[in-house]
Protein backbone atom coordinates (compact mmCIF):
# COMPACT_ATOMS: atom_id res chain seq x y z
CA UNK A 1 0.00 0.00 0.00
CA UNK A 2 2.74 2.28 0.72
CA UNK A 3 4.08 2.10 -2.37
CA UNK A 4 0.78 2.71 -4.54
CA UNK A 5 0.22 5.40 -2.20
CA UNK A 6 3.45 6.93 -3.80
CA UNK A 7 3.06 6.10 -7.01
CA UNK A 8 -0.48 7.68 -6.62
CA UNK A 9 0.45 11.12 -5.27
CA UNK A 10 2.75 11.61 -8.04
CA UNK A 11 0.67 10.83 -10.36
CA UNK A 12 -2.62 13.42 -9.01
CA UNK A 13 0.90 16.29 -8.28
CA UNK A 14 2.39 16.13 -11.55
CA UNK A 15 5.48 18.26 -11.56
CA UNK A 16 6.24 21.03 -9.60
CA UNK A 17 7.54 24.13 -11.18
CA UNK A 18 11.31 24.54 -11.18
CA UNK A 19 13.01 26.41 -8.79
CA UNK A 20 13.84 29.76 -10.83
CA UNK A 21 10.45 29.97 -12.20
CA UNK A 22 8.35 33.13 -12.29
CA UNK A 23 6.30 34.09 -9.19
CA UNK A 24 3.57 34.42 -11.94
CA UNK A 25 4.43 30.41 -12.85
CA UNK A 26 4.53 29.23 -9.65
CA UNK A 27 1.35 30.85 -8.22
CA UNK A 28 -0.47 29.35 -11.06
CA UNK A 29 0.48 26.07 -10.30
CA UNK A 30 -0.21 26.33 -6.92
CA UNK A 31 -3.85 27.87 -7.51
CA UNK A 32 -4.77 25.26 -10.38
CA UNK A 33 -3.74 22.33 -8.25
CA UNK A 34 -4.67 23.22 -4.69
CA UNK A 35 -6.92 19.94 -4.62
CA UNK A 36 -5.10 17.99 -5.92
CA UNK A 37 -1.41 19.58 -3.19
CA UNK A 38 -3.90 18.66 -0.81
CA UNK A 39 -4.64 14.72 -1.81
CA UNK A 40 -0.88 14.48 -2.50
CA UNK A 41 -0.31 15.53 0.93
CA UNK A 42 -2.90 12.41 2.31
CA UNK A 43 -1.55 9.91 -0.05
CA UNK A 44 2.02 10.78 1.35
CA UNK A 45 1.09 10.82 4.74
CA UNK A 46 -0.59 7.26 4.07
CA UNK A 47 2.50 6.15 2.31
CA UNK A 48 4.29 6.92 5.84
CA UNK A 49 1.60 4.93 7.56
CA UNK A 50 1.86 2.18 5.99
CA UNK A 51 6.28 2.04 5.24
CA UNK A 52 5.55 2.04 8.96
CA UNK A 53 4.15 -1.34 8.91
CA UNK A 54 6.07 -2.85 6.39
CA UNK A 55 9.55 -1.52 7.69
CA UNK A 56 7.96 -3.38 11.45
CA UNK A 57 7.40 -6.39 10.04
CA UNK A 58 10.86 -6.98 7.88
CA UNK A 59 12.59 -5.73 10.74
CA UNK A 60 10.92 -7.76 13.71
CA UNK A 61 11.64 -10.89 11.37
CA UNK A 62 15.51 -10.08 11.01
CA UNK A 63 14.97 -9.32 15.05
CA UNK A 64 14.32 -12.64 15.02
CA UNK A 65 16.92 -13.95 12.59
CA UNK A 66 19.82 -12.10 13.91
CA UNK A 67 19.36 -13.56 17.99
CA UNK A 68 21.01 -11.23 20.99
CA UNK A 69 23.16 -8.65 19.24
CA UNK A 70 19.50 -6.92 17.01
CA UNK A 71 21.99 -4.35 15.72
CA UNK A 72 21.03 -4.43 12.15
CA UNK A 73 17.35 -4.42 13.05
CA UNK A 74 17.42 -1.88 14.77
CA UNK A 75 19.43 0.16 12.59
CA UNK A 76 17.11 -0.42 9.69
CA UNK A 77 13.86 0.25 11.38
CA UNK A 78 15.50 3.83 12.31
CA UNK A 79 15.87 3.82 8.10
CA UNK A 80 12.20 3.04 8.09
CA UNK A 81 11.08 5.65 10.90
CA UNK A 82 13.34 8.17 9.17
CA UNK A 83 12.04 7.89 5.41
CA UNK A 84 8.65 7.68 7.03
CA UNK A 85 9.29 11.25 8.35
CA UNK A 86 10.90 12.32 5.23
CA UNK A 87 7.16 11.42 3.37
CA UNK A 88 5.00 12.99 5.94
CA UNK A 89 7.50 16.24 5.43
CA UNK A 90 6.60 16.11 1.40
CA UNK A 91 3.02 15.51 2.91
CA UNK A 92 2.72 19.08 5.06
CA UNK A 93 4.66 20.55 1.98
CA UNK A 94 2.62 19.50 -0.64
CA UNK A 95 -0.61 19.99 1.80
CA UNK A 96 0.15 23.36 2.86
CA UNK A 97 0.75 24.54 -0.77
CA UNK A 98 -2.89 23.50 -1.75
CA UNK A 99 -4.35 25.32 1.14
CA UNK A 100 -5.75 28.74 0.04
CA UNK A 101 -2.95 29.50 -2.47
CA UNK A 102 -5.05 32.35 -3.91
CA UNK A 103 -4.58 34.45 -0.53
CA UNK A 104 -1.19 33.58 0.17
CA UNK A 105 1.99 35.60 -1.14
CA UNK A 106 3.88 34.47 -4.26
CA UNK A 107 6.94 34.83 -1.96
CA UNK A 108 5.65 32.00 0.69
CA UNK A 109 4.59 29.87 -2.17
CA UNK A 110 7.76 30.73 -3.59
CA UNK A 111 9.07 29.40 -0.51
CA UNK A 112 6.80 25.75 -0.49
CA UNK A 113 7.97 25.31 -3.92
CA UNK A 114 11.57 25.60 -3.63
CA UNK A 115 11.18 22.71 -0.39
CA UNK A 116 8.98 20.85 -2.40
CA UNK A 117 11.78 20.32 -5.15
CA UNK A 118 14.52 20.10 -2.58
CA UNK A 119 13.78 18.87 0.84
CA UNK A 120 14.92 15.17 -0.14
CA UNK A 121 17.77 15.11 2.47
CA UNK A 122 15.49 13.12 5.25
CA UNK A 123 14.33 10.92 2.44
CA UNK A 124 17.87 9.89 1.26
CA UNK A 125 19.10 9.11 4.17
CA UNK A 126 15.73 7.29 5.31
CA UNK A 127 16.29 5.19 1.73
CA UNK A 128 19.78 4.26 2.10
CA UNK A 129 19.51 3.48 6.38
CA UNK A 130 16.85 1.45 5.61
CA UNK A 131 18.30 -0.61 2.00
CA UNK A 132 21.78 -0.86 3.72
CA UNK A 133 20.74 -2.50 7.10
CA UNK A 134 17.55 -4.82 4.88
CA UNK A 135 20.54 -5.58 2.68
CA UNK A 136 23.35 -6.82 5.33
CA UNK A 137 20.82 -8.53 7.63
CA UNK A 138 19.14 -10.53 4.64
CA UNK A 139 22.59 -11.52 2.95
CA UNK A 140 23.65 -12.45 6.71
CA UNK A 141 20.85 -14.31 7.73
CA UNK A 142 19.72 -15.73 4.85
CA UNK A 143 16.05 -14.43 5.46
CA UNK A 144 15.24 -14.29 2.43
CA UNK A 145 16.97 -14.78 -1.08
CA UNK A 146 20.60 -13.16 -0.87
CA UNK A 147 19.92 -11.44 -4.06
CA UNK A 148 17.44 -9.29 -2.67
CA UNK A 149 20.15 -8.40 -0.27
CA UNK A 150 22.82 -7.60 -2.21
CA UNK A 151 20.16 -5.10 -4.58
CA UNK A 152 19.01 -3.29 -1.25
CA UNK A 153 22.81 -2.99 -0.88
CA UNK A 154 23.70 -1.49 -4.01
CA UNK A 155 20.61 1.03 -3.67
CA UNK A 156 21.55 1.43 -0.17
CA UNK A 157 25.07 3.05 -1.11
CA UNK A 158 23.28 4.53 -4.50
CA UNK A 159 20.79 6.59 -1.67
CA UNK A 160 24.22 8.24 -0.86
CA UNK A 161 25.18 9.74 -4.08
CA UNK A 162 23.50 12.23 -6.63
CA UNK A 163 21.89 8.36 -8.07
CA UNK A 164 19.66 8.44 -5.12
CA UNK A 165 16.66 9.10 -7.29
CA UNK A 166 17.19 5.74 -8.69
CA UNK A 167 16.95 3.82 -5.15
CA UNK A 168 14.24 5.80 -4.52
CA UNK A 169 12.46 3.92 -7.76
CA UNK A 170 14.50 0.35 -6.49
CA UNK A 171 13.16 0.88 -3.12
CA UNK A 172 9.45 0.82 -4.31
CA UNK A 173 10.52 -2.59 -6.59
CA UNK A 174 11.91 -3.79 -3.70
CA UNK A 175 9.45 -3.50 -1.21
CA UNK A 176 6.53 -5.00 -3.38
CA UNK A 177 8.78 -8.07 -4.31
CA UNK A 178 9.63 -8.02 -0.62
CA UNK A 179 6.37 -7.75 0.67
CA UNK A 180 5.00 -10.70 -1.57
CA UNK A 181 7.75 -12.78 -0.22
CA UNK A 182 6.91 -12.11 3.63
CA UNK A 183 3.37 -12.81 2.95
CA UNK A 184 4.21 -16.12 1.24
CA UNK A 185 6.28 -16.58 3.92
CA UNK A 186 3.42 -15.97 6.70
CA UNK A 187 1.16 -18.37 4.75
CA UNK A 188 3.71 -21.07 5.39
CA UNK A 189 4.50 -20.63 8.74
Amino acid sequence: MAVLSIIGAVVVSGETPADDASLNTIASYYIDNDSALQFTGLLLFLAAFFFLIFSTKLFGILRREEGETGGLSAFGFAGGILFAVGLTIFAGINFAGGVAPEDVDPVALQTINILNNNMFFPLALGVAVFDLASGIGIVKTGMLPKWLGWVAIVAGVAALTPAGFFSFLLLGLWTLVVSVMLAMRAETA
